[in-house]
């Protein structure tokens, strides 16, 4: 089971990791960044859970992240609704989800990352892609381990936006996607982290215990 520290100890572990390992995705190639979204879409088409999910979503690669893009394309083709997390105007540092399709417009946001443009969408409209709808959330991570621990970014969205009470409704599949370089034995954790349920990378599916899973 990954452990969770002391606080103290934690936030200088995992800044030390974070800084490790994106300096590690940033050395790969275009063509290895390519080549690895290739294999984690052939790996995701013979699961399960991705080929029973109907409303999916994915997120804009930045930083070395693996790129989404081509898994997007290939939802659509298979009939799937895909959606892209947009910062929240009214709850600070949390997520909402929007439906996004080839002509969707996309800006970036105050991070720097594309997101749909909010005018002229109201967030009931877009009540189907809330987290409740969602059946499977394709997430970005900076490290993971085999016990479904995930180091992101360090801005805490993810975590805040699915920090809901579990009998609240039922969490979609929480599946990260990442470089097998992004690969720790163990993660510091705090107490607020939310586990993945899986963790797909180019060479590999890491299917979690029942355990620890959402």
């Amino acid at each position: 089971m990954t452990p969770y520290f002391s606080s103290e100890h934690t936030v200088l572990a995992r800044k030390n990791l974070r800084r490790s390992l994106r300096n590690k995705r940033r050395q790969l190639t275009k063509s290895q960044q390519q080549q690895a979204a290739q294999l984690i879409c052939q790996h995701l088409r013979q699961q399960a859970w991705f080929i029973n999910a109907t409303r999916l979503a994915i997120y804009m690669a930045t930083d070395g992240e693996i790129n989404p893009l081509m898994l997007a394309k290939m939802a659509h083709k298979m009939g799937k609704k895909v959606y892209l997390p947009v910062l929240h105007p009214l709850h600070k540092n949390q997520l909402f989800f929007i439906r996004f399709t080839p002509t969707t417009p996309l800006h970036k946001n105050r991070l720097g990352i594309l997101e749909p443009r909010l005018k002229g969408y109201g967030l009931k409209r877009h009540n189907n892609g809330s987290i409740q709808a969602l059946d499977l959330i394709l997430m970005p991570l900076v490290g993971f381990d085999a016990q479904g621990g995930r180091l992101g970014m360090g801005g805490g969205f993810y975590d805040r936006t699915l920090a809901i009470k579990p009998a609240a409704f039922k969490r979609p599949k929480l599946i990260g996607l990442a470089h097998e370089c992004q690969k720790v034995e163990c993660l510091p954790l705090e107490t607020w982290d939310i586990p993945l349920a899986g963790i797909v990378t180019p060479s590999k599916v890491y299917k979690i215990s029942k355990k620890y899973q959402l």
